[in-house]
């Protein structure tokens, strides 16, 4: 199986369609370019299963520096496994 590491607003945005932690770092006009970007890369992997347990700790990167498979951002951070399916 084909698995991705995604960014946390690839997260949100795929397990809960939830885009308003990016209120907090972006300008309102900024944010409408995120969601296009974030939706964008989505909508090329799926169909995606989240493939991480939060209690143990597997399928999730802490801290990475590699950029996000979703929306490509370079910014290191945290990553969750998401699998296609």
């Amino acid at each position: 199986m084909e698995s991705f590491w995604l960014c946390d607003d690839c997260l949100f945005a795929a397990a809960y369609e939830d885009y308003s932690t990016l209120s907090l770092y972006y300008t309102t006009d900024e944010i409408e370019k995120r969601i296009a970007g974030i939706h964008l890369g989505l909508v090329r992997l799926m169909p995606i299963s989240a493939d991480f347990d939060p209690e143990t700790g597997r399928g999730i990167r802490t801290f990475s520096p590699l950029p996000c498979d979703g929306c490509d951002s370079h910014l290191h951070g945290q990553r969750h496994r998401f699998t296609r399916l």
